[in-house]
């Protein structure tokens, strides 16, 4: 399911939180176009997306209207694009969602493809809610974004009005998450950023999620007996492996040649502590590679 499809699901569901306009292949935008829809001054992130559920397309954070339209313009005719109004992000979160149970990964700042930090989890059943948090408690490395500063890291962490915050959307948002389960046929992912002007809202549906067994306490094994790859050009060791690496986005090349690897080393099941929901354990699963939570 393309980005384009994504929208009209989350639109028909009440789930689409912010305005996005989008453009199918579009030949040319207007400023003028973008001032009408969102006003003269607001900075916009202009997104793409193909046909397709593609990964780490081009992208656009932070621009004035005339800016979005001379990169929109230039971009391949294969593209969609979906424009929407810029905020500041402040915490990010990866939505699981499957019959009678949500799991929600909670990072602070921007969640992307690179990213290191330990995620706070939680797991709603219905009016029981249990948490797990190991290094995702603790102050970490987090990465922000503003017009005037572009991306930078600060230490931050989860609080737990955040967390609160998770908590009460999900729970609102529990019949509309139901009827897009019971339309997909199958479990699926949301992708969640929270700003002060929007809330809680969603930025993307992933098309897979873990299997609800992955979630079950006592399934994952201890991290002290793994051999840690902190490298993607490091050898893969035989037995178990937790990953520490980081691959930036526009690294996607690095990341398949990576996976490609620990497949042809036999390899079958990995140790994260970046989250089961992340970007990087949605590609490993995807190349048929149980992945596991570190914890310790």
């Amino acid at each position: 399911m393309g980005k384009s499809e994504v929208v009209t699901v989350l639109e028909n569901h009440g789930l689409l939180r912010m305005p996005v306009k989008v453009f199918r292949y579009p030949a040319s935008v207007a400023s003028w176009q973008l001032q009408k829809l969102f006003g003269r001054d607001t900075h916009l992130v202009v997104r793409t997306g193909a046909d397709s559920e593609e990964r780490n397309l081009p992208r656009l954070v932070g621009a004035t209207a005339e800016t979005a339209v001379e990169w929109i313009n230039a971009l391949p005719p294969m593209l969609s694009v979906l424009v929407q109004p810029y905020d500041h992000v402040l915490f990010s979160v990866e939505l699981a969602v499957y019959e009678g149970l949500h799991v929600a990964e909670a990072v602070p700042g921007i969640w992307e493809l690179d990213n290191r930090l330990a995620p706070l989890v939680l797991q709603i059943r219905g009016d029981r809610v249990d948490l797990t948090a190991t290094d995702g408690g603790e102050v970490q490395r987090a990465r922000f974004h503003d017009p005037h500063h572009g991306l930078h890291e600060r230490p931050a962490r989860i609080d737990d009005w955040q967390l609160a915050t998770v908590l009460e959307w999900t729970r609102a948002q529990h019949r509309a998450l139901n009827a897009t389960l019971t339309d997909l046929g199958h479990p699926f992912g949301l992708k969640l950023h929270y700003s002060a002007r929007f809330g809680l809202s969603p930025q993307n549906l992933r098309n897979t999620a873990p299997d609800i067994d992955t979630w079950h306490r006592g399934d994952h094994p201890s991290t002290t007996e793994t051999t840690v790859v902190s490298s993607t050009d490091a050898p893969i060791p035989v037995g178990p492996t937790l990953l520490d690496v980081s691959i930036a986005r526009e690294d996607h090349a690095e990341l398949t040649a990576f996976v490609h690897r620990l497949r042809e080393a036999g390899t079958r099941e990995v140790c994260l502590r970046s989250g089961l929901l992340s970007h990087l354990a949605i590609n490993l699963r995807e190349a048929g590679i149980t992945v596991r939570s570190a914890r310790g």
